[in-house]
């Protein structure tokens, strides 16, 4: 195992670039000689469509916009004593999607520290089921604001005689004080029945539980977790099974496994 090098690339171009990488260095002799190999940290995740079937495989990066180029030696505890040849830093900034490379004294990442960065890559496959996500009193606060303020715009542009625009007008100002309330809450990311229900059994100190991922994205809440799991809880139901007809269902049967004595 050698040190590396961080390379910064486009964001969602990792793949491409690694393979740019790779056969452009394949075709330069002194590339071969001082690399080693190129790394990308991504997971494997597939869609459950339904009736226990998967999609096909969505490779995601685990650290967007960046790849790691492994080389053939390794360095002091300071890390001063990185070298990359002239002619391979250029090399490597000319290949498309490039943005920026850390191979300055003191930016290389050393071979033990790089051996616990792979370590971290997973191995496992994962699995992701989309639930619909159940609107909160926050959202039905949003449009019942939005919808007082279209009103009173409305009335205040409708309005004939002076009592009407002053009615009007009053209703906007209250309008216009519940939008600034609404304006000045504090933000929080949407959380979903399922998030708040997995919380409670991590909070139990479940490390299988710490492995499942629960998330709001396009308005319906995605549950990710080991392909492994798919695979103790579907088969122990009948594949024909109402368990396996909606993903709420799956979640149940999910959770359940995650509280069986000895999971933990």
């Amino acid at each position: 195992m050698g040190a590396a090098f961080a390379i910064q690339v486009m964001t969602g171009k990792e793949n491409n670039v690694k393979k740019l990488m790779e056969w452009a260095f394949a075709r330069n002799e002194s590339a071969q000689n001082w690399i080693k190999a190129v790394h990308t940290f991504t997971t494997t995740t597939r869609r459950l469509l339904g009736q226990g079937k998967l999609g096909k495989e969505i490779k995601r990066a685990i650290m967007p916009g960046y790849i790691f180029i492994e080389m053939n030696y390794s360095v002091d505890e300071n890390n001063c004593s990185a070298h990359l040849p002239v002619d391979v830093w250029h090399l490597i900034k000319s290949i498309p999607g490039v943005i920026k490379q850390f191979t300055g004294s003191g930016q290389v990442i050393g071979a033990d520290e790089f051996q616990k960065m792979l370590g971290l890559e997973p191995e496992e496959q994962q699995v992701e089921i989309a639930v619909p996500v159940e609107e909160t009193s926050a959202s039905n606060e949003v449009d019942e604001v939005e919808k007082n303020m279209k009103n009173a715009l409305h009335e205040v542009n409708m309005a004939k005689t002076k009592e009407e625009r002053a009615q009007a007008l009053k209703a906007l100002d209250i309008a216009e004080q519940q939008m600034n309330v609404l304006v000045e809450k504090v933000y929080e990311e949407p959380v979903g029945v399922v998030a708040k229900e997995l919380s409670g059994i991590q909070q139990l100190k479940n490390r299988m539980a710490e492995r499942v991922r629960a998330f709001v994205r396009n308005n319906k809440e995605i549950v990710s977790f080991p392909r492994t799991f798919l695979d103790k809880i579907i088969y122990s139901v009948d594949l024909q099974s109402k368990w396996l007809q909606s993903p709420r269902s799956l979640i149940t049967l999910l959770f359940k496994y995650l509280r069986e004595p000895g999971v933990s």
